[in-house]
């Protein structure tokens, strides 16, 4: 199939040939049959350069072949003359392509080398079929200087008009239906103009410069549509000039002059106006694609404010530096109930906040507008227009226009997530609370046997009449109501084996953080500074939660009594040397490496010198009544147990801060 496509590319390569070559022999008056106008030079040029060398060279070729033969009759000169028609051909292309013109010509450098092109790669086949002729007996040999030089013009203006429109034209011909009119019209204009300055001519009316008449259809191709209206515009003047001419040549010889003249005009007319629309070229390129991108942006606003607004779990709105709502999706009126129309222009003070929220929400603004930084996520209890409260997750950053600022916020109700959060802290604290209970009743209740056994013991051995009978008998009683508290707490602790997971401190901390401000109350500040590296220790993760909170509420404790203060959590990961490990209460079990680290900081009064020794024991309390003094006795067990350690540093009316240490988990 491809074959066959190209045989068909050939053959009318050579129709195209032999066709521009009957309407160029119109322009010849030289016996050996030269030209001024040889359009099949440029046939070849342009095909050649857009179906490639093998069609384009043999189609000149043959169409060559073809045409001298039929006009000399010489099979074998034919044959000799299709050699330099394709050597010129084939070095034109060859240029074009080793200086990268772009075939369109919309660069004023690319029209400057193609003429240069035309100019040089048409003395080839001139001079060469010129000794042809004169070999064969054609061409006067005391005339063939003249045959050259006017070969050479033929094939140079075949170049410009007959290349020129299939370069520009050959992957460029898409136009609008009324650019097509306008076309068609400029180039009856042009045969009218051709057709008006022969008949003065005829009555001598007009000397022969009067073909300047079609230079305004040409001025007027070239700022429409630029190289395409040139080439379209030049090409439709030379076949009506070739007419024209046949006409002419009937009725009285053509003096050289006026050959020359309108090879001139041509040539100067087509050379300017295709440099002078290089940049009109150029600017309606920018234009188009300033419109294209123009077009584009809109179309990527849009697709922006329909994600936005349609985003489905994420409420979206827009906010000026004053708060007002400026944008407000469906997620939003469905998560807050205020529908589009009564949010926009308004603060969420009307809405939502109450006056302090939304002097904080004012505040967070401010300091996003000054930093360009994302505020922290934050979560907001607010009430919904229904009166229903629900907890929402809010995220905040900038965007600018100009020296605006607009504040983006995305929230997400995480009202559900809460309440399972609330939950599941609840399982988890009455878990540790049962393991607890349900050790101490594991060793109470072997207490409680002994006495039980014992008082019987002794009430067996003793008569029926004997005094202490009944202190006996209310031990006994006692015992067993004791034991029954007992049974009850073992059935409460449900006592399970603890499970050492890989788990994430740094998001263990922030999971967290929801409980640890609501136990902790609002007098106290939690600031987290978590570590950006890995942060996984092998624990049980109700286990790590025990002990952030049982330091936590000891850290509020200590600054209760100094009016609140602010609780810092600090993660890192760090590698221990023996030193370090020094420091711990109990190091013998310990092993230099890596480690996962998280410090709890408050700013409360401090532990007095004499009372850190005793710290860790159990049962010691610095709090008074109702206190049992098993909180940091407890997180110092769980260490231990996870083979971490535990130290401390304190500083009497400035705050306390305590390092929890564990072996780094590594991935195997």
């Amino acid at each position: 199939m491809s074959a066959w496509i190209t045989m068909l590319k050939i053959v009318a390569t050579a129709a195209a040939y032999v066709f521009t070559a009957w309407v160029s022999l119109q322009f010849t008056y030289l016996p050996d049959k030269s030209s001024l106008v040889w359009l099949p030079a440029g046939v070849a040029l342009g095909l050649t350069h857009w179906w490639g060398y093998r069609v384009g060279l043999t189609g000149a070729g043959l169409g060559t072949a073809i045409l001298v033969y039929f006009v000399w009759g010489k099979w074998d000169l034919a044959l000799l003359s299709a050699v330099p028609v394709v050597l010129e051909a084939w070095t034109g292309v060859s240029l074009l392509k080793a200086t990268r013109v772009d075939p369109r010509l919309t660069q004023g450098r690319d029209v400057v080398y193609f003429l240069l092109i035309s100019v040089g790669a048409s003395v080839v086949s001139p001079f060469l079929n010129t000794l042809l002729r004169v070999e064969y007996g054609i061409t006067d040999p005391e005339r063939w200087q003249i045959s050259v030089l006017h070969r050479w013009m033929g094939d140079t203006m075949g170049h410009l008009v007959a290349g020129g429109l299939l370069l520009v034209w050959w992957q460029n011909w898409r136009m609008r239906k009324r650019d097509y009119s306008v076309l068609l019209g400029m180039a009856l204009f042009c045969l009218l103009s051709v057709w008006l300055t022969f008949f003065l001519q005829r009555i001598a009316l007009l000397p022969a410069p009067a073909m300047a008449v079609l230079l305004p259809a040409f001025v007027v191709a070239a700022f429409a549509y630029q190289q395409r209206g040139v080439t379209l515009i030049t090409l439709t003047v030379v076949v009506a000039l070739a007419h024209e001419v046949a006409q002419w040549k009937t009725m009285q010889p053509i003096e050289l002059r006026e050959f020359v003249f309108g090879w001139l005009f041509i040539f100067l007319v087509f050379g300017t106006l295709m440099i002078v629309s290089s940049p009109i070229a150029q600017q309606r390129e920018h234009t188009r694609q300033m419109e294209q991108s123009r077009q584009e942006l809109e179309r990527a606003y849009q697709q922006t404010r329909d994600i936005l607004e349609n985003a489905p779990s994420v409420a979206m709105q827009i906010y000026d530096e004053q708060g007002r709502i400026l944008f407000w999706n469906r997620a939003s009126e469905q998560f807050y109930g205020y529908a589009k129309e009564q949010a926009e222009g308004k603060t969420l003070e009307s809405l939502i906040f109450t006056p302090r929220e939304h002097r904080e929400f004012l505040d967070t603004l401010r300091e996003v507008a000054r930093t360009g930084q994302p505020a922290p996520l934050h979560e907001w209890c607010i009430r919904a227009a229904d009166g229903k409260e629900r907890v929402i997750l809010s995220s905040l950053f900038p965007i600018r226009y100009g020296d605006q600022v607009r504040f983006v916020c995305a929230d997400i109700d995480i009202t559900e997530r809460k309440a399972l959060e609330q939950r599941l802290f609840h399982a988890e604290k009455m878990e540790s609370v049962g393991r607890l209970a349900g050790g101490v009743a594991h060793d109470f209740n072997n207490l409680l046997t002994a006495i039980l056994g014992f008082a019987e013991l002794a009430q067996a051995r003793l008569p029926d009449n004997h005094p202490a009978h009944q202190d006996l008998d209310r031990i006994i009683e006692a015992s067993e109501r004791a034991a029954n508290l007992v049974r009850q707490l073992l059935g409460f602790a449900r006592k399970q084996l603890t499970q050492p997971l890989p788990t994430e401190i740094n998001r263990v901390v922030r999971d967290l953080l929801p409980l640890l401000e609501r136990t902790l109350g609002e007098d106290v500040r939690i600031q987290l500074q978590l570590a950006e590296d890995e942060t996984i220790a092998l624990i049980d993760p109700s286990q790590l939660e025990q002990i952030v909170m049982n330091l936590a509420i000891n850290a509020r404790d200590a600054m209760r009594r100094k009016g609140g203060g602010t609780l810092t959590i600090q993660t890192q990961r760090m590698f221990c040397t023996q030193e370090d490990l020094q420091q711990a209460l109990d190091s013998s079990e310990l092993t230099p490496g890596e480690y996962v680290c998280f410090m709890v900081q408050d700013t409360g009064e401090g532990i007095p010198e004499e009372l850190r020794p005793h710290i860790f024991e159990p049962f010691f309390s610095t709090k008074g009544l109702g206190n049992t003094g098993l909180g940091l006795a407890t997180v110092y067990g769980i260490v231990r147990q996870n083979k971490g350690f535990i130290t401390f540093e304190s500083e009497v009316g400035k705050g306390t801060q305590f390092r929890v240490c564990f072996p780094a988990w590594e991935k195997r």
